[in-house]
């Protein structure tokens, strides 16, 4: 049951952004995207200047793009969720119908950033494991943004079909919560230092599960409403 649960709140039409019946935000969101992953890459740059050009920085700097990409991460899951919730109680409300397209961008190119600041540390002596986490997570967040939105030839129909997009969307998503929330619950149980972020980062994931629930059964009763009117 919670499987399912898991499933429905992560895997629907909810982080892409569907539609809203709300007027648009006039916010220009272009410079989004770059300023997340800018503010990641000054973290990173900061921690190296820091700690010197060393393990010890790289090591300070991919910890700290960790926990700014799970706080990424928690807005593009619960951005889109928070924002109709609103719309549909507050008479007027207005968002930009594009911020979840734009906050998983931002995620993925700060990822990216993130996966950089592991890697560099290896390049002189590269280990099997931190290639195979850096190739498989990169692809996992490359295919998160070529599917965040649908991907077009010039006047042509979409390559990738949008059920296909939404699954593989989805997939990614359910990979990302998985890692940054078993990552928190290693670290809250297991014999670590107290770290008090491990705890909110696992309660940010929650929070944004529930919330894209609750977005979701908040739009099955309203479509269940609008058919027992008509």
């Amino acid at each position: 049951m919670a499987r399912c649960i898991g499933m429905v709140a992560l895997d629907n039409s909810a982080l892409i952004g569907a539609a809203p019946k709300a007027p648009l935000s006039r916010l220009n969101l272009g410079p989004l995207v770059g300023g997340i992953a800018l503010a990641c890459l000054m973290l990173v740059t900061g921690a190296v200047l820091l700690r010197g050009f060393a393990e010890n920085g790289f090591r300070l700097g991919s910890q700290l793009a960790w926990r700014y990409t799970s706080f990424v991460f928690f807005a593009a899951l619960a951005a889109g969720p928070v924002c109709r919730i609103l719309a549909r109680h507050i008479s007027g409300f207005a968002f930009p119908e594009n911020l979840s397209r734009k906050l998983v961008w931002g995620f993925c190119a700060s990822y990216a950033v993130y996966l950089l600041s592991v890697l560099l540390p290896n390049v002189i002596r590269l280990s099997a494991g931190a290639i195979l986490v850096t190739a498989f997570s990169g692809g996992v967040a490359l295919a998160m943004a070529v599917t965040a939105a649908p991907l077009r030839r010039l006047g042509g129909p979409a390559l990738i079909g949008n059920k296909t997009r939404r699954v593989l969307l989805g997939t990614a998503a359910i990979y990302f919560w998985l890692c940054y929330a078993l990552m928190a619950l290693a670290r809250i149980s297991g014999p670590h230092r107290p770290d008090a972020y491990y705890g909110i980062s696992l309660g940010l994931m929650v929070a944004a599960l529930l919330l894209r629930y609750a977005d979701y059964w908040l739009e099955r009763r309203a479509a269940r409403r609008a058919g027992a009117a008509a």
